[in-house]
């Protein structure tokens, strides 16, 4: 079938058409064209649109044409980047793209080297390329402590990852409950510190002052052991001791009567 071209001279134009490459301008059955012509492919026939200046707009319907018809669809050992996960996880975590190279027929090959998303593990990647690290599980090498326990039974530890990824423990020790000392710890791991502390808790003592202020009981205060005095001092009443703790008996001292007049007892 011949269609001419009518801004060429009404020159025949052969209805088919082969491609010489980029470049090489265009063939019709043999004949080499002295202007390159851009036509539209349409049914298997072509139909001139007009004089060009290039043949690259024909080669790209010719190609366009083998593509519909199912001809080649790359060019021999022409190699491209590919990747065959879901949108947006490429270069995101572990995954990225492979490469695929053009064969003799005309097709591309298998996409060789890409990493698609996969089952998350623990090991410090992301697994599935949604961003996130290790997700589903505790971070490898991240703080833990000893899960439940209180005071001294609380320890501290590390996340580890098991040797086949499927899991993260946390390596602190464990402590067993103690009995309660004055040390600023919660040695029975009951949540409270230094309570009924022993052996010392509630023992006499001596303050070291003078007078009813001697007279202490061993207290813990603060993770220390601390004679507290039970008494404090008061008005010096004549009752031969020292009331005030001034080192000094029934000095200045008035009546047990006018103490308690004066206290309003």
């Amino acid at each position: 079938m011949l269609v001419t071209d009518r801004n060429c001279g009404h020159h025949p134009i052969p209805a088919r058409v082969q491609a010489d490459g980029p470049g090489r301008g265009i063939r019709a059955r043999g004949l080499s064209l002295a202007a390159s012509i851009a036509c539209g492919l349409v049914a298997g026939f072509v139909t001139a649109l007009g004089c060009a200046t290039s043949d690259q707009v024909l080669e790209k319907r010719l190609r366009e044409q083998e593509l519909a018809e199912g001809g080649p669809t790359c060019h021999e050992r022409v190699s491209e980047a590919c990747y065959t996960g879901p949108k947006g996880t490429s270069g995101r975590g572990a995954c990225k793209a492979g490469t695929r190279t053009c064969d003799g027929a005309g097709q591309w090959g298998e996409c060789s080297g890409q990493v698609l998303p996969a089952t998350e593990s623990c090991n410090r990647n992301d697994d599935d390329c949604d961003g996130i690290v290790d997700n589903g599980f505790e971070r490898d090498g991240a703080l833990c402590f000893f899960k439940g326990a209180k005071g001294a039974c609380r320890t501290q530890g590390v996340w580890h990852c098991s040797a086949d990824g499927k899991e993260s423990t946390c390596d602190a020790k464990v402590v067993r409950p103690q009995a309660e000392t004055c040390n600023a710890i919660d040695d029975d791991c009951d949540g409270e510190t230094d309570e009924d502390s022993v052996p010392v808790d509630a023992q006499a003592c001596t303050t070291g002052k003078s007078g009813v202020c001697q007279a202490g009981t061993n207290k813990c205060v603060n993770g220390q052991t601390r004679c507290v005095q039970n008494i404090q001092p008061g008005a010096e009443i004549c009752n031969k001791q020292d009331d005030d703790c001034d080192g000094r008996i029934d000095n200045d001292c008035v009546s047990e009567s006018a103490a308690r007049k004066q206290g309003g007892m």
